[in-house]
This record gives structure tokens, sequence and C-alpha cells, in this order.
């Protein structure tokens, strides 16, 4: 069992009232100097009494009473209400380490595995005393061994600018002759739901071994049918601990849906690794190998092996930084299907102390194909890049769900000019993680 004590309570130096009895506070003491007070004796259910219905003084005191009541909570085994005070308190001060290390705490006693670890790892980010440094750790290392379940679920609207990412050009040059694009075939704005859920299942194999099953669904729907585009995808393997991190392998069949049709199965092994290189930096990586089955197009069936390592960096208590390089391959029947693509992804995210938090990914791939279309007699090379910025505020939530809104902006040049595109997307949505 993992052991981490850091509450210490600033308060009077006044001799408590006796704990026998009920004796009346000094005169002239306000509720939050007597509730304070109450807290030191070790009275924690008087306490509360007196902190709920305190009326602080200024903003210091409220923030103080805030964390008073989070460690009346955390020992009263209300760990959830205590975590909703820490958060409170982090909305405006994320400098405050000692109350996200409380937060990351009470959300471990809670049962909220997801939500401690991402604090307990962004606490690593300042110089933590070796004691409570190993404390942290050991508390990362319970989460990833008593992780038995994980799901999300994410709902959003999208507007966009260029729904089904075709060129804006009015006409295209095919062996020197000029044709004319009709609309389909051309740039459409249009507004979509994006649904994205998914659940996980961990049972216990063995000491160091537990099974992994999962289920996941993404979905993008329009009022234009034609447009939608739907991908489930299932996983079934086996992960290994070990201190600091898990391997797992397995498994994994998938189905996606464009417009009303069926478009492609997939079928392959998959393999991740997740590392916790040092206090502040964890190594992740994940790779595929699919076999792909099109429902109407066999030219495009043939194998997809992709790889994706991520470094994750926190480099303070309100900064983390992720770095993601990205290899695909993919193999089809017809030689100018078959592609190679590299890319690189940046993102940042910051909590501000009025209670935002901003996240902004950059990413840029590179995509060359094997051999010439035959339509347009050259070889297609494509330049994609992406930027996207997302904004929250950490305190406020609906039902749990946590609001956001975010902007996007996607780029394609090709050296087939038909494949060209400018995409411009504003995203207001819920999550949730469980």
């Amino acid at each position: 069992m993992c052991v981490l004590v850091i509450v210490t309570v600033a308060g009077a130096h006044a001799e408590p009232a006796e704990t026998t009895g009920q004796s009346a506070p000094e005169p002239g003491l306000s509720d939050f100097a007597v509730g304070r007070l109450l807290v030191e004796a070790g009275r924690f259910e008087d306490a509360l009494a007196f902190l709920e219905q305190a009326k602080p003084a200024d903003e210091g005191e409220a923030l103080e009473r805030r964390f008073l009541l989070g460690a009346v909570y955390m020992r009263l085994g209300m760990p959830k209400e205590a975590a909703a005070q820490y958060e409170a308190i982090l909305a405006v001060r994320p400098d405050l380490t000692r109350v996200r290390l409380e937060l990351a705490r009470a959300h471990y006693a809670a049962g909220q595995d997801d939500k401690a670890k991402h604090h307990f790892q962004l606490s690593l980010g300042d110089n933590l005393p070796s004691s409570v440094e190993s404390a942290v750790e050991g508390f990362l290392n319970a989460i990833d061994a008593r992780k038995r379940w994980s799901g999300y679920v994410s709902i959003a609207v999208l507007p966009e600018t260029n729904v089904v990412r075709r060129t804006d050009r009015q006409t295209v040059n095919i062996g020197g002759a000029t044709f004319r694009l009709n609309d389909d075939a051309r740039q459409t704005s249009g507004i979509g739901t994006q649904v994205s859920t998914g659940a996980a299942y961990f049972p216990v194999v063995g000491t160091a071994l537990r099974g992994h099953f999962a289920l996941s669904m993404a979905a993008k729907l329009y009022e234009q049918s034609a447009w939608n585009d739907i991908a489930m995808v299932g996983k079934a393997g086996i992960t290994r601990l070990f201190d600091g991190g898990s391997a797992s392998s397995g498994v994994q069949a998938g189905r996606r849906w464009q417009g009303t049709a069926g478009f492609q199965y997939s079928v392959g092994p998959w393999a991740s690794l997740v590392l916790r290189a040092s206090d502040r930096m964890q190594i992740s990586a994940a790779a595929n190998l699919d076999y792909l089955t099109h429902d109407e197009n066999d030219e495009l069936d043939g194998w997809h092996v992709s790889l994706s390592p991520v470094v994750r960096f926190v480099m303070d208590s309100q900064t983390l930084l992720e770095v993601g390089p990205r290899f695909e391959a993919v193999e089809a029947q017809a030689d100018h299907r078959s592609s190679r693509l590299v890319g690189i992804g940046v993102g940042v995210s910051h909590a501000f102390a009025n209670g935002l938090s901003v996240s902004v990914s950059v990413s840029l791939q590179h995509q060359r194909y094997r051999a010439d279309d035959p339509l347009f007699s050259m070889r297609r090379e494509d330049e994609t890049a992406w930027l996207s910025a997302r904004l929250l505020h950490r305190s406020f939530q609906i039902g749990g769900f946590a609001p956001y809104i975010g902007y996007s902006y996607e780029q394609r040049r090709s050296s087939i000019a038909l494949h060209d595109y400018d995409n411009h997307g504003v995203v207001v949505g819920l999550t949730r993680e469980f």
C-alpha cells in the first residue's frame, strides 16, 4: 500500500477547545477560524459544519478554506468531494504542487485512476523531496497494477469549410487537356456531429499479467449521409506490468463504413509499450500490422503497417510537452496505391492561473506513392499539415463532462493538384473519462 501524507494546515496557535465535549469556541472567532482550530484538534465532523458555512474574508482565506475542506473530506472518507475542492484551488492557482498532489491522492482514493495518474505525473515536473517523489512513483506503480477497466466518451459539433477534403479548383489538367470539375468533386462545407467512445477491461491473469480487451468507435455524422464516416475496432491481448511501465500485444479487428455502405475490414496484430524513462519523461509506442480488405475496390487491398512513438515531457506542474513521430507503410494490389509516410507532431498544453487550460498542436507529414498514377501519368506525393488549438476551463463541468472549444486547420499540397485542399474547422464538445 502506498501512503503519501503531505497535508499541513497553517493556522492560529491558540489552544483548541476541549475535545471531550462541545464547549463553545472563544467569543469573536469566525466560522473559518473555528473550523481551522477544530481541524487541528482532529474534530473533523465538527470542523466540517463550521467550514461549510464559513464566509472567507479574502481570496487567500477562501483558498485555505477549500484546502481545509479537502483535508476534512478525505479524513471522513469522501474523496470525490475532496477532489472538487482541490480542483477549484488549482483552477486559480495551478502552480500549487502540494494541492495537485492532494488532488491526485483524492482521485486515487475515489478509484479515478486516469485522473490520479495525470496529476501525479504533472507533480513530478516540480522538484519534489525524494521521499515524496518515491511515494508518487509508488502510486503510479499501484495504479498500473490495480487498473481493471477504463472508458471514455466524447461528443462534439464540428462545422468545417471542407468536409470531404476536396480541392477548390474549378478545372484540372489530364493528359494536356483541361477538364472542368463538377460540384460533387469540389470543396463543400458542412456541420457534422463527431462521436467517439470506448471501453477497455484488464482482468488479472497472473502476478504481473493482465488481459487486455477493448472496443472503440469513432463516427462523423452529417445531414448528408453520403459524407458519414464510422469506424469500430476491437482488441484482445495481454499486458505485462513492470516497475515504471507496461508492455502489451495481441490481435485486433476493425470495420469501417463510409457514406451508407461498408468500406473496409481490417485484421492483424498490435503491440504497445509504456515506459517512465525518468521522473519527468514518459515514452510510449504503438505498432499495428493490419491486412485491409475493401468492399468495392480490391486494388486497395493489402497490408498496412504503422508505428507511432510518443515522448511525453512534464516541463513543470502547469506545462506538458508531447513529441511524436509517425511512420506508415501501405501495400496495395495496385502499385500506385502503395505508399510510405513519415510525419512528426508536437503538442503543448498549459494551465493558466485564471482556470483556463490551452492545448496547441502542430503536425506535418510527407506521403510518397510507389508508382505513377495511371490517369495523370505522374507519381503522387503529398505534404499535409495540421494546426489545432483547444481551450477548456478546468473547474467547469456539466454533469461530469468537461466542455471544450477548439479550432483546427488542415492543408494538403500534392504533386497532383486534384488532391490539394484546405479545411478550417471549429469544434465545440463535451468529453469524459472513466
